[in-house]
């Protein structure tokens, strides 16, 4: 008698590792893109506090900047902390603001239910169209 796999011996375990596999990247891939969207959530909120500081000194949230090194920028960039999205101040006015974080690379393709994140200084959390096109979820799933 032969020691040794059989063919099919062989196969099966790859087969189920294929398989869980399969099942899992998906999860995972939607997981690190939930993670990557809170990192453009909390660069907002921080975004909406600076802006917050910029109005109680300046009585104003007109010319607030992000990244043009001059005396009004209320960061030094434009960035989110991990870089998965870009910050701008798409409305400002005497006495409102609308901030938008749109998402960049993987985050900008990968993310086609939220896009680009927006809040204004009422604290009103909505999303908008992005680099992917119009978002099909709700706002309050995506915050």
């Amino acid at each position: 008698m032969k020691k040794g796999f059989t063919y099919i011996e062989l196969l099966t375990p790859l087969f189920i590792i294929t398989l869980l596999l399969a099942i899992a990247y998906p999860s995972y891939h939607h997981y690190l893109i939930r993670v990557h969207r809170d990192d453009g959530k909390s660069a907002l909120l921080d975004l909406a506090a600076r802006m917050e500081n910029y109005y109680a000194e300046n009585h104003t949230y007109v010319d607030a900047t992000l990244g043009a090194s001059g005396a009004k920028d209320i960061r030094s960039n434009d960035l989110s902390p991990e870089g998965w999205y870009q910050l701008s101040i798409p409305r400002q006015s005497a006495t409102g603001y609308t901030l938008q974080a749109t998402p960049l690379e993987s985050q900008g393709s990968g993310d086609i239910s939220c896009q680009s994140l927006t809040l204004n200084n009422l604290g009103e959390k909505s999303i908008t169209q992005g680099p992917a096109g119009t978002p099909t979820d709700t706002a309050e799933h995506c915050w």
